[in-house]
């Protein structure tokens, strides 16, 4: 599997683009609020998009979902259900954003679904906290951890929806894994997560060492 990142707006939103080994059809995880930028990126290197899958629902991981269906009009999108909103719009940091309910055409996901996407099976983990409908998607050795771990941190919990109970068992539960597996977070650089289990203060209180 062949994964690109790019780093996106104002708070630096990690954007993975995944593939199989030389393929064009790719996965994007969590778009930023950048999409014509990631659209135009792939386009220029000639690959094509196959499925938007949401960590979350927060404004800077799925704001660039217009621009990629403006390239891409029936480009699904996965969201878990807890983060799909309710009516058009929602608040944060004092202003107003759509919520992923508001750009149609979303599918749910949950906990123990598999998507396959461009030939890669991608299954999802629940880890709430971050927010109600926060996920980790793993596909083979990599764990996309949106804002729940982060290298040497986790997520924010002060936000409408955050749960710091939940999200320390959400560590526990990653930490538990059998073996190790890259870690791609929403934000920052990544890691493994046998570094984390080993260096982050966050998870090794989580899983009570």
């Amino acid at each position: 599997m062949e994964i690109s990142v790019l780093r996106l707006g104002q708070i630096g939103t990690n954007c993975y683009i995944f593939r199989q080994d030389g393929g064009c059809r790719c996965g994007i995880v969590d778009p930023g609020d950048q999409g014509e930028q990631v659209a135009r990126w792939m386009v220029d290197k000639g690959l094509e998009g196959s499925a938007v899958l949401l960590t979350h629902g927060h404004f800077d991981h799925i704001l660039g979902i217009p621009g990629l269906r403006e390239e891409w009009p029936d480009l699904p999108v996965y969201c878990h259900p807890a983060d799909l909103g309710e009516g058009d719009t929602t608040s944060l940091f004092g202003q107003r954003f759509p919520i992923v309910r508001s750009f149609g055409n979303i599918t749910p996901y949950q906990e123990g679904d598999v998507v396959n996407v461009a030939g890669i099976a991608v299954e999802v983990l629940e880890t709430p906290g971050h927010t109600p409908g926060s996920v980790t998607l793993r596909a083979e050795n990599v764990l996309f951890t949106g804002d729940t771990l982060f290298a040497g941190s986790m997520g924010r919990t002060d936000f409408p929806g955050g749960d710091e109970g939940e999200i320390m068992r959400s560590l526990r539960r990653l930490g538990e894994l059998e073996g190790d597996y890259q870690v791609l977070p929403g934000h920052e650089g990544r890691s493994t997560l046998e570094r984390e289990r080993q260096t982050n203060y966050c998870l090794r209180a989580a899983m009570g060492r």
